[in-house]
């Protein structure tokens, strides 16, 4: 366990999931919350009157895959406890050791682990943004193999984000509400502000959802005028044959009356007149730009 101090009263605990387990004292509702982080599901935030607690399940990709930070927090008058068995959150507090004002409740400095949780975000989704154009002007160019693979790793990772900034602004709007009666107006304020930036990031990814809506339709539509092309070479070579058949089979029904048959310049004639078909069925499908 790791004790932070923002002054004399107001102080900050940093504990595994195994230490908040064997904690002592009165802590109000602990069992909930273990319950809670056995695993984390995703961000939410409980109020009972005298202690507020919650968890969050942060995405991150990496790799191609998306993974999750998950901790969960505690709060109850000027102690705030932080669980995580990982080592996200003491690189957050060693970050917000330089920058927390003299003057900082534990609703504010919770605030601020909060919006250094997303502060990167928008670059993030901006990088994102980017890849998906380069891969549109790709697709303009060469359809390429494994798109379905690409698209859906995107998919995912869209689908998880969208779902963690839905959960934030559902977690902000309850901290103004449901816990407004112990808030300070500038306590308020600030959640509103954090509300307010999550869902324009809620709103951005649901944009790059569109998109990549917009890449597949377009995948799909070079696909179709592909096979369109394909289909229309077949059409015409085998328009162009099927004269050539007709003459085939009509002249190997071998019947004795066949006056062809007797004459000797008979096979070089079909010849001519098979080349002069096809030349004309040529032309024809150029004219009509078929070829």
């Amino acid at each position: 366990m790791q004790e932070y101090y923002l002054n004399s009263e107001k102080k900050i605990c940093l504990m595994e999931l195994s230490e908040f387990k064997e904690l002592e004292g009165a802590y109000p509702h602990k069992r909930n919350l273990f319950r809670s982080m056995n695993p984390v599901q995703y961000c939410k935030a409980e109020s009972y009157g005298d202690c507020l607690f919650g968890t969050m399940k942060i995405p991150r990709a990496l790799k191609g895959r998306v993974t999750y930070i998950v901790f969960g927090f505690y709060l109850r008058g000027e102690e705030l406890l932080l669980i995580e068995d990982g080592s996200f959150l003491k690189t957050c507090l060693g970050r917000l050791e330089k920058i927390i004002p003299t003057e900082c409740s534990m609703h504010q400095f919770l605030v601020m682990i909060f919006e250094m949780l997303i502060e990167d975000d928008v670059i993030y989704l901006q990088q994102q943004e980017e890849k998906l154009a380069s891969i549109e002007e790709e697709l303009l160019k060469k359809i390429p193999e494994h798109f379905y693979e690409i698209i859906l790793q995107y998919r995912k990772r869209f689908s998880a984000y969208h779902a963690y900034y839905e959960q934030l602004v559902n977690l902000a709007d309850a901290m103004q509400s449901d816990f407004g009666q112990i808030l300070t107006d500038k306590e308020r304020s600030l959640w509103q502000l954090y509300a307010n930036r999550v869902e324009r990031l809620h709103d951005h990814v649901e944009l790059l959802r569109e998109y990549l809506v917009q890449i597949r339709e377009l995948y799909q539509s070079l696909i179709d005028v592909q096979q369109n092309k394909v289909m229309s070479i077949l059409t015409v070579v085998t328009t162009i044959f099927l004269p050539l058949t007709l003459i085939a089979g009509w002249y190997g029904m071998n019947f004795p009356n066949m006056p062809e048959f007797g004459w000797k310049y008979a096979y070089p004639v079909v010849i001519v007149v098979s080349i002069c078909i096809i030349a004309g069925e040529i032309i024809y499908f150029k004219k009509k730009k078929m070829l």
